[in-house]
């Protein structure tokens, strides 16, 4: 008998993904798709295998494969993951099961092998992406918080807040991607995930930054001297598309 494609269907978080490749291993599946609740749509053929994200059965799959690649190579699959890209989730699982078949096998630096140059290039440019973040993001202040908007191209926002943790320990700040409805506040003494719904995050700090931002705008505007303007030195110095991050641009 011929046995249905199954649709793994998770939370779109990391530790669902794990969760999802435990289920694989648990049931022995071999057809299988793992995919995001997100861009999940209905199927006519196919059995759809809701993923109910467990965080022991995440960190039994994540301290296995640490034992073999080590903390480096579940760098690289965290960042492939944070990627976005479409598939990427099955590249991972193809990754996970090469990793357990070969243990003794530098299976991450097989770059002949689709499903491992695809995790590669996708870790990079995400690396590429959490530098950037790092390196343009700025905060402006809002009342007693410092607060700042970003819309990375990939899903970076927790990979760099350790950052701005530890730069910024003493002042209290927002962080918030608007693209993608999520974001972080740090109140001196820890970091919490927030949405725009949540009550800790008031609609008055939005409101007063993009009060403070119209306000710098204008500032801006009144110091500028146009006939010293240069925009191709301007681009050559900061990428275009990080201009979005200074009010003055």
């Amino acid at each position: 008998m011929l046995s249905l494609l199954k649709y793994l269907i998770y939370d779109h978080t990391f530790e669902g993904l794990l969760t999802a490749i435990f289920t694989v291993f648990e049931y022995r599946y071999e057809q299988v798709k793992i995919i995001s609740e997100q861009h999940f749509t209905p199927i006519l053929f196919g059995e759809e295998v809701p993923i109910y994200t467990d965080v022991t059965k995440a960190k039994c799959v994540l301290t296995k494969v640490e034992s073999l690649v080590g903390k480096e190579g579940v760098h690289t699959l965290l960042y492939a993951f944070v990627s976005e890209e479409e598939g990427m989730e099955n590249n991972l699982l193809e990754a996970v099961q090469l990793i357990l078949k070969h243990p003794t096998d530098n299976v991450l630096t097989n770059f002949a092998h689709p499903a491992i140059l695809s995790i590669r290039k996708a870790a990079k440019s995400v690396g590429r992406e959490v530098h950037r973040m790092k390196e343009f993001v700025r905060f402006e202040q809002v009342g007693d918080l410092y607060f700042a908007k970003i819309t990375p191209f990939f899903d970076v926002l927790p990979l760099v807040v350790p950052h701005f943790r530890n730069r910024f320990s003493d002042q209290k700040w927002v962080l918030y991607d608007p693209q993608r409805l999520y974001g972080f506040a740090y109140d001196l003494q820890s970091v919490t995930h927030f949405t725009p719904a949540d009550k800790h995050f008031g609609i008055t700090q939005a409101v007063a930054y993009e009060s403070y931002e119209t306000l710098w705008r204008t500032y801006f505007q009144h110091i500028n001297i146009k006939e010293r303007k240069n925009q191709r030195y301007q681009m050559r110095n900061l990428p275009k598309r990080y201009w979005k991050y200074l009010p003055e641009m």
